[in-house]
């Protein structure tokens, strides 16, 4: 395959990489990190035009190889710029900006500027780092929400570093003349690489796009809109899946419902505005208590739920004690000064008699009730059957 259709293939593929990020970021204006890769989409399509060029006019150094090599180095940097705003919410534009003027004066050093070898010798560290670098910063958040979606540039960037390291172990160990346009295998192979890298690329970052949408859209249909609690429909995944896991190892989940005391006097007196703030903080306060395995839903208007996993009828009456005492004190503020604001808390454990998991929770919901009864901003259980639970677990964890 000649040179000039190699070239050619290698502009369509960056720019096919730079139409789809454009067309990407269009549809999200807060992927901000798409213009970092239709950026080096561009600097990719820019060095390959000047190739072009130089193939059939006599460029001065300045032009080309220096500024050929300055855009190259460019758009692996801007590969970088991008996954680091993905992963950090900022660009790296100075560093970009930085390698992109190296090149430039070094040109003008003639054993540089008439040494392909001598070129490739310095510029390919360059470009190991950085795509060495990308490749690290996505390894240390691959347990994010969208870890799984990092895996495929990840491997990309593995397979774009190896082939860099057997081309310049192969060009040490044979001693291969290298000239730009000349040598047939080194040359094909290495804008082969370059042209399947940059398609490969499209694909993975395509992939992060969507793959993040897909968990944002997900995240929303599991999620209170107002207090970014869990919903009642997370509810009944989460306590399906500890309901089963607890019937395996032989273990108990409870529940604990609350519910805010007289909450339709803090709409009716203090407007719907003071009433959602109330929402928030108690879900703040609530959250401070849990420990990181258990959740918490609010399941409606000013009820709430937490799902503790394997515990005891002890644990359980900690837990809710704790949760009443810490909204009890939370400062709630309205323009007419200060509320007081009260829950009242019901829990309940699961048992081997329950043949679902909305059993324990009926029961909680029960106990709730008769909190509210027998005067609110109070906790009440299962008494009847305390003694017996508490005695068949000896285990218990502290919240």
């Amino acid at each position: 395959m000649d040179a000039l259709t190699l070239f050619i293939c290698t502009i369509l593929a960056s720019a096919i990489m730079t139409l789809t990020m454009v067309i990407l970021r269009t549809t999200d204006k807060t992927e901000k990190y798409l213009v970092d890769w239709a950026m080096a989409g561009i600097f990719f399509m820019s060095s390959n035009v000047l190739a072009i060029l130089s193939i059939n006019f006599d460029l001065p150094t300045t032009i080309h190889p220096a500024m050929g090599n300055a855009f190259y180095l460019a758009g692996h940097s801007a590969i970088y710029s991008g996954v680091h705003r993905c992963l950090h919410g900022r660009s790296t534009w100075p560093l970009t900006l930085a390698i992109f003027l190296i090149p430039i004066p070094l040109h003008h050093i003639p054993m540089i500027a008439e040494s392909v070898e001598m070129r490739i010798f310095i510029f390919y560290p360059m470009i190991f780092a950085l795509n060495v670098s990308a490749l690290v910063a996505l390894w240390r958040r691959k347990k994010d929400k969208i870890g799984k979606a990092y895996w495929p540039l990840m491997a990309i960037l593995f397979l774009f570093i190896t082939q860099l390291i057997i081309r310049a172990v192969l060009m040490l160990a044979e001693n291969v003349r290298l000239e730009f346009i000349g040598n047939q295998f080194m040359q094909t192979s290495g804008n082969l690489a370059i042209i399947g890298f940059i398609f490969l690329l499209t694909i993975s970052f395509a992939i992060i796009v969507f793959w993040k949408k897909e968990v944002l859209l997900r995240e929303a249909s599991m999620t209170d809109y107002l207090t970014k609690l869990l919903n009642r429909e997370a509810l009944s995944k989460a306590a399906l899946k500890e309901f089963y896991i607890a019937e395996r190892k032989q273990r108990y989940f409870g529940f604990i419902m609350f519910d805010i005391d007289h909450f339709k006097h803090v709409n009716d007196n203090h407007g719907h505005a003071i009433g959602d703030r109330v929402l928030i903080e108690i879900s703040k306060a609530t959250q401070n208590l849990m420990r990181s395995f258990d959740y918490c839903f609010r399941v409606g208007g000013e009820e709430f739920v937490i799902l503790v996993s394997d515990t005891n009828v002890n644990e359980l009456n900690k837990i809710a004690e704790r949760v009443r005492k810490a909204i009890e004190k939370t400062n709630f503020n309205a323009s007419s000064g200060p509320l007081e604001i009260t829950v009242s808390v019901g829990f309940a454990i699961s048992s081997e008699d329950d043949e679902t998991w909305e059993a324990t929770l009926e029961r909680a919901d029960k106990a709730l009730y008769h909190s509210k009864k027998t005067g609110r901003n109070k906790v009440s259980g299962e008494p009847q059957k305390a003694v017996l639970y508490s005695s068949a677990l000896e285990h218990s964890h502290l919240a």
